[in-house]
């Protein structure tokens, strides 16, 4: 290094333009040696990085170089150095490998001739152009040659030769020496090239292939999903991937089935659904189904929204997922730390792996409705979980919202619906979000208890009170002493109880029946009707003043009729509840079976429709609720309104036909059908009860 620079220094025009025989010899020898180690090394391995490697390796040393790198162009037409080789001896002489320099390449392709070798001498030289300058500054470079390695025309990238120390004077036999050179490292370069891609599309088929397989072979349709998503993270190498599902109404976009490779979900995980506008500001790659690849929070706004306030994770990449040709969803791809640009296997890959997902879903299409109302009832439960109901319709959602406000309260709460809306589970609901929520809770059923004994089951009675009296009782209010009393079906009770209710909600004392002390109760107390209060009031079956004082708090709970887009919401609720209990594999729904269930108008409401599905999933013969499993009402035949008796047929099999087949034709509405029959509610109770006790001493 020094002889040569003296000989740039010292000598003159002649000496510098041309090579000693002996210099050309040892370079021509040393090409050799190159290019049978670069073939010994690389062509019996075909690896790609150890090729460039080699190359840089081999140069740098033949050619005394301070540094010798490969730069490559990256698809933001900025220059990355992709391998490199330092000199013995200069360990001060930082690395630059990985380091991408941001230049105007268009400007840069201006200056010089990028397919021509292009030989700076002395960088800081006033002839050097500014774009030039501002390259060589970020090599830090005195002198620098470039040369293409180009194949057809085709720049595949740069080889850079560089003194760091002092400039160099670069000889026309040296630049045509490694301008030939070049020529022979990119013909390496592009059948290793050319080899590496095809050994990565066989991988990236092998992969699909055995994702393909999971698909067939899988019985069930979530094990598919995850173990598709479990072979993502062993494929890519990645911190997390899961499913984000759009839902019906293309309002919400959820996100399922998270898979990680290690830690919490929870803690990647941050928002398990969005909901527009806020997903407007997706661009518009998502919706016309092509990829979005985000490096890093840094990229946009959507992006630092996405990985920090949705996920907790560094880059992504989200995949749709098309079901003819309409977004069904997409696969979303986590890693843990921002990426400088994604390799163009894992591209290959995650769409690869998106449109298995799309033919898995193609091909049990009614399962990937099933998985998209799974994730819709997962979301809804989030929203009151534990409380046993199901919903996100405007009206059941406004009802939700005003038991939670009232819930740690001591107001009375009056819940009015009609039968199998869910009353007592929205009372459970109340209760358990109270401060009360540990102490006493205790429910009686107004309806179910004779009128003659109502009243002594809520108060209690003294010794001696009435007949079979034989020792004080304590009733309901003083077992929910400091805690809450639901009183369902409060319609029911007699005029007379309700005068004592009356003075219970207004002073908080009552007398026991058949006693004269008082007895100071703190209660909360929720009430639940089934039929109108204040028609009852009118009709004068229920005392003015006591409707006021329970109606402080009124919630009504809509009908399934007025919820008709939380059917189906239901009914898989419902199925993932009795197909555990019959220990059956069943998947879903049919959609001419949903369409039915929707269709039907619903008298019995949602402990209907619970009855209904219990009894498909009894008889359900295949992996699919299908039209056949569902009752026969729901299916549109109307139930006989004849009723056939034979000739000696007792009386009392006559009259249970009779109730049987009534209560058939409301389809279990009971209030609807005692005053058909022409009897009280509480007379068509006990005679169920009777028919039904009969039965099971058979």
């Amino acid at each position: 290094m020094a002889a040569r620079a003296r000989l740039y220094h010292s000598h003159g025009n002649q000496m510098r333009d041309t090579l000693s025989l002996e210099r050309k010899l040892k370079m021509h020898e040393a090409r050799e040696a190159i290019l049978n180690r670069i073939g010994s090394e690389t062509f019996s391995v075909i690896n790609l990085d150890h090729f460039l490697q080699a190359t840089v390796t081999e140069v740098g040393k033949m050619m005394g170089v301070d540094r010798c790198d490969v730069i490559t162009l990256t698809p933001e037409n900025h220059l990355r150095i992709t391998h490199e080789y330092r000199s013995e001896g200069n360990e001060e002489l930082p690395s630059l490998l990985g380091v991408e320099l941001r230049v105007d390449f268009e400007r840069l392709q201006e200056s010089f001739d990028l397919y021509n070798p292009q030989a700076i001498e002395d960088t800081s030289s006033p002839d050097v152009a500014p774009v030039l300058q501002k390259l060589t500054e970020g090599f830090g470079s005195k002198s620098i040659l470039v040369v293409p390695i180009t194949f057809n025309l085709q720049l595949l990238g740069m080889m850079g030769l560089h003194h760091c120390r002092e400039p160099y004077h670069w000889n026309d036999e040296e630049i045509i020496f490694l301008r030939n050179l070049a020529q022979h490292i990119a013909i390496g370069y592009r059948y290793t090239h050319i080899y590496t891609e095809k050994e990565r599309e066989a991988r990236i088929n092998k992969a699909l292939l055995e994702i393909a397989n999971d698909i067939n072979t899988g019985s069930d349709f979530t094990e598919v999903i995850e173990r598709i998503l479990d072979r993502s993270l062993d494929l890519l190498r990645i911190q997390a991937a899961c499913l984000a599902i759009i839902d019906a109404n293309n309002s919400e976009i959820h996100f399922t089935n998270l898979r990680t490779t290690n830690g919490n979900a929870d803690d990647i995980l941050k928002r398990p659904s969005l909901k527009f506008p806020i997903l407007d500001l997706m661009p518009k790659t998502v919706g016309r189904g092509q990829m979005l690849k985000i490096l890093s929070p840094a990229q946009h706004e959507y992006a630092r929204s996405f990985l920090t306030e949705v996920f907790n994770a560094g880059a992504a990449i989200i995949a749709p997922i098309l079901i003819e040709d309409k977004i069904f969803g997409a696969l979303v791809l986590l890693w843990p730390e921002p990426q400088q640009s994604f390799a163009n296997e894992v591209t290959a890959l995650a769409l690869g792996i998106a449109d298995q997902l799309a033919i898995a879903l193609s091909k049990a299409r009614l399962s990937a409705e099933v998985l998209r109302l799974r994730r819709e009832l997962e979301h809804a439960n989030s929203q009151h979980s534990g409380s046993g109901l199901v919903g996100k319709s405007d009206n059941f959602m406004r009802s939700m919202q005003m038991a939670l406000y009232v819930a740690d309260n001591y107001t009375t709460v009056l819940i009015q619906g009609e039968s199998g809306t869910g009353k007592e589970l929205m009372a459970d609901l109340i209760q358990t979000r109270s401060s009360r929520a540990e102490k006493p809770y205790i429910k009686i059923n107004c309806g179910a208890i004779p009128e003659t004994l109502l009243e002594s089951e809520l108060f209690g009675h003294e010794k001696g009170a009435f007949t079979d009296a034989r020792a004080r009782r304590i009733g309901k209010f003083e077992e929910a002493n400091n805690g809450t009393l639901f009183l369902d079906e409060i319609a029911e009770m007699s005029l007379s109880a309700q005068v004592r209710l009356l003075r219970v909600l207004q002073n908080g004392e009552f007398t026991r029946v058949g006693g004269n002390e008082v007895v100071k109760t703190d209660v909360r107390v929720i009430a639940a009707s089934n039929v109108d209060l204040e028609e009852a009031v009118r009709d004068g079956r229920f005392r003015r003043d006591l409707f006021y004082r329970l109606n402080v708090y009124p919630i009504k709970l809509p009908p399934l009729r007025e919820r008709v887009e939380d059917i189906p919401l239901l009914a898989t609720h419902f199925l993932e509840i009795y197909k555990k209990r019959a220990n059956k594999n069943i998947t879903g729904l049919t959609k001419k079976a949903l369409e039915w269930l929707r269709r039907f108008d619903w008298p019995g409401n949602v402990r209907e429709l619970e009855n209904a599905m219990e009894r498909a999933v009894i008889i359900a013969q295949g992996r699919m609720i299908a039209v056949d499993d569902l009752p026969h009402a729901v299916r549109g035949a109307e139930p006989s309104k004849m009723i056939e008796v034979e000739v000696g047929t007792t009386i009392d099999e006559a009259e249970k036909r009779m109730i049987m087949q009534t209560l058939a034709y409301t389809r279990g509405d009971r209030t609807r059908a005692a005053q058909i029959l022409g009897i009280g509610r509480k007379t068509l109770y006990r005679k169920m009860q009777k028919y039904y006790s009969e039965d099971q001493a058979r």
